[in-house]
Formats: C-alpha cells, sequence, structure tokens
C-alpha cells in the first residue's frame, strides 16, 4: 500500500511536491500550492528492471527506463532515466489501483486515469 513521506525536499518554489511509496512504486506528485495537479513520476517494478510512466501538463507522456547508479564512493546517486519499449497500462493501472486505496482520492484517481489513458 502507497505510503505518503514526510518532509520532503521541495526544489521550485511554484510547486509542491509529494512522495509516496511502498515495496513495487515510488509516486511523485506536483501540484501547485492551491491543489491543482501538475504531474507525476509513477516509478514501478523497483525489485526488477525499474521503469517509470512521467506526465506533466507541459510535457505530455515519456515512459522510460531506470538505470540504477552503483553504490561506489565518490559516484553520484543519482537515477539515469533512458529509452524505454512498451508499458502495460492495464496491468500497471489493476496493481497501482490496489496499492493506492490509503492516497487521497483526487491524486489516487487522476493518476489511475492517466494511467489507463496512456497511448
Amino acid at each position: 500500500m502507497l505510503n505518503e513521506v514526510a518532509h520532503v525536499t521541495q526544489y521550485e518554489s511554484s510547486k509542491h511536491r509529494r512522495w509516496f511509496h511502498d515495496d513495487y512504486f515510488d509516486l511523485y506528485i506536483w501540484e501547485t500550492y492551491d491543489g491543482d495537479l501538475l504531474g507525476f513520476q509513477l516509478c514501478y517494478a523497483k525489485d526488477d528492471v525499474q521503469r517509470a510512466l512521467r506526465w506533466s501538463t507541459e510535457s505530455g507522456y515519456q515512459h522510460e527506463g531506470v538505470d540504477q547508479p552503483e553504490d561506489k564512493p565518490g559516484r553520484a546517486m543519482s537515477a539515469i532515466f533512458t529509452a524505454d519499449g512498451a508499458f502495460d497500462p492495464n496491468g500497471i493501472g489493476i496493481r497501482f489501483e490496489q496499492e493506492a486505496i490509503a492516497l487521497p482520492a483526487r491524486i489516487s484517481s487522476f493518476v489511475a486515469k492517466k494511467i489507463r489513458s496512456y497511448a
């Protein structure tokens, strides 16, 4: 079940970033401080071949692989997004809806709708 992470670092003064996670998903949401949803990044299959579905009002959809950095001293630990193939909106959509039961309804329904609308 996705749970919200408290005290998420905010990088942009005009957007509020929220983070929800469980063993399979990481969901990042960007919204205005008035609550308008601007975009999301849904990382999935964290324990396997991790991928990410991203959507924003500015750039639409992107589906990418997530290349995790190696854990080496002195190396930056940021993940790198790489071109990736097919996305299964039905399978990911079903699993997301099962795991998102504790999310605010406006967020879970927004993300679920975007997952199902991916073309």
